[in-house]
């Protein structure tokens, strides 16, 4: 092992989120077509004027990002009662969610490498995000996290990996961090001189300082580099 401990992100680091996010909400979809009678279009125009507006309002903080509120404003703006359906909803879109998440290969070879000396480092609420550990199962080889609720920023800001560094009981020099945000995860790091590997699955072609940053395509080539 090349670090004594990892910082580690988990949507779309560990498994495909926007494939998941997709079939999830056409779950949602597909039950307020048949539950009430509208398009499809018109369920996706609200429920983006929902989301945009909870993260005007709610910016740079994890309820921003809560499936709960945009659901209710979608509901307030359709006109339909939010406290009759929004449980039901949301209950629908995350059951769907976990039910089809799929760990990227070599996930576990990395968890199993460094078992019990990673910090998952995530933006979201944290009661989905145990949700979602409990799901992959990362409860197995990791004990601690940070989430943008319980430190109440959200990534970039240095407070989140001080935070992680301090639950494992390591220095900057000591870790790396893993994850496939460029802007949130790998400049977040580099802030604090950690090291870091950013998982750019999309080949997004972006400027950083690669004397602190490594580049891969696949999650299977960080095991080549930890």
């Amino acid at each position: 092992m090349r670090y004594k401990g990892l910082l580690l992100d988990i949507d779309n680091t560990l498994y495909g989120y926007d494939s998941t996010h997709k079939i999830a909400k056409n779950s949602v979809l597909d039950y307020c077509n048949s539950k009430f009678n509208l398009t499809n279009t018109s369920i996706e125009e609200a429920y983006d004027i929902a989301r945009k507006k909870v993260h005007i309002e709610l910016s740079e903080t994890a309820s921003s990002h809560n499936r709960l509120l945009y659901i209710q404003k979608m509901l307030e703006h359709l006109n339909i009662n939010p406290l009759e359906h929004t449980l039901d909803i949301y209950n629908i879109y995350w059951d769907t969610f976990l039910e089809n998440m799929k760990p990227f290969d070599g996930v576990y070879e990395l968890l199993e490498m460094y078992k019990g000396k990673i910090c998952l480092v995530t933006d979201l609420t944290a009661h989905i995000q145990h949700r979602k550990v409990q799901k992959l199962e990362l409860d197995r080889y990791c004990t601690k996290i940070v989430t943008s609720e319980e430190s109440g920023r959200e990534k970039p800001h240095p407070y989140m990996f001080m935070s992680a560094l301090g639950k494992l009981d390591l220095k900057a020099k000591d870790v790396c961090m893993i994850g496939d945000s460029l802007k949130k995860d790998i400049v977040g790091a580099s802030s604090l001189n950690i090291k870091s590997i950013w998982l750019n699955s999309d080949k997004k072609i972006e400027n950083y300082d690669n004397t602190l940053v490594q580049e891969v395509k696949t999650f299977n080539e960080i095991l080549e580099l930890v």
